[in-house]
């Protein structure tokens, strides 16, 4: 599978577990968002006043619409009656929207609002007009380590659903012995089955570089968890350790790609420390009290920590009263080189991860 031609469009390809396996499954697409703030126009004089204030500009929820297509000619013949509960199984949850645009791998949590069908008789396809709500008002960029992506053929959509045959005419008996092969419960459960090779980052540049460029033929899973799992502390983010094991400092940048500022930063800090203070771009936020093992600290302020380096150990919930803030309540990161020190370290080895939720629209 290989694209010639570059599309800078943003390209749609799955809802929940609904895959768009085909070019023609979107026949069309319209994405709409707005930045927030009202201007007031003057009474006397040209134009506006715009009370802008902030360097960057907010955005109200987005809106999606959709006309999704699919084509039966695609389907075994058997499968054809249950298409058009599979679409509607989907529809009727709010998830996570998955498109590609720039070789980028996005996503964002959307709510179906509105659908319509299209009636055009013996066309051979079911055709559904839709209409999502973004309520953060901006897209994800995916981070790979936690995608997996599932070799996916249009015979597969039944894999996950317990689509049966019934006849209402014959008599019931729900004890009865079933003559039909029960689907095990691991068949309805993509998440119960993924390992590394699942992985996005497992891979080949190739076989993802075409992904990325087409979008078909796979099935996005999302999940941290099982990341976790495989690839232990790449998962944290980039990682920035101490230079000298005697100093009490660790200083360094870091890349972001995000588009939209972000305040969605997680970061972890192994090792020995006291009094440890977060320094991200000029916010700085204090840990008090003395930690040997791994400190992690939300974007909702929330702090974690984990003594030692048993993983079966639980982790502690540290009390607000610890967490002081000395300029400001969010780390932001922007697009480019972003700058991290964090004092208070001991002497032996001591490392921090930074972990950035990057963000466009």
């Amino acid at each position: 599978m290989s694209c010639v031609t570059y599309n800078p469009i943003r390209t749609y390809v799955q809802y929940n577990d609904l895959v768009f396996s085909s070019a023609d499954t979107i026949e069309s697409a319209s994405y709409r968002v707005s930045t927030k703030g009202d201007s007031h126009e003057y009474s006397f004089g040209h134009g506006s006043y715009d009370p802008e204030k902030a360097e960057y500009l907010f955005m109200t929820e987005g809106s999606l619409s959709l006309t999704i297509n699919m084509n039966y000619r695609l389907f075994r013949k058997e499968d054809r009656k249950h298409i058009g509960d599979y679409m509607k199984l989907n529809l009727v949850k709010s998830g996570r929207i998955w498109a590609i645009q720039d070789d980028k791998l996005l996503w964002a949590y959307a709510k179906p609002t509105e659908f319509s069908e299209v009636y055009e008789y013996f066309k051979d396809h079911y055709s559904m007009d839709v209409d999502f709500r973004l309520r953060e008002g901006y897209w994800h960029i995916a981070d790979l380590k936690n995608v997996f992506l599932i070799p996916y053929d249009n015979c597969n959509f039944t894999d996950d659903y317990d689509f049966r045959e019934i006849n209402e005419c014959e008599d019931c008996c729900t004890s009865c012995p079933k003559d039909h092969e029960e689907r095990c419960a691991s068949c309805l459960d993509d998440c119960g089955n993924l390992c590394e090779q699942d992985s996005a980052c497992s891979m080949s540049k190739e076989e993802l570089n075409n992904f990325l460029k087409c979008g078909k033929s796979y099935k996005i899973v999302y999940n941290c968890n099982r990341a976790n799992q495989l690839f232990g502390e790449k998962t944290l983010g980039t990682k920035i350790c101490k230079k000298d094991i005697c100093s009490s400092v660790i200083a360094g940048k870091f890349y972001s790609d995000s588009v939209l500022p972000t305040t969605l930063v997680t970061v972890t800090l192994t090792g020995k420390w006291q009094d440890p203070i977060i320094d991200i771009n000029g916010t700085k936020k204090m840990i008090k009290g003395d930690y040997d093992g791994r400190l992690t600290m939300y974007p909702n302020g929330e702090v974690t920590y984990l003594e030692g380096e048993d993983e079966c150990c639980p982790e502690i919930e540290l009390d607000l009263d610890d967490i002081v803030l000395l300029n400001d309540f969010s780390f932001t990161v922007h697009q480019g080189m972003n700058r991290i020190t964090v004092e208070g370290g001991c002497c032996e080895m001591a490392c921090a991860y930074i972990n950035v939720d990057s963000l466009t629209f």
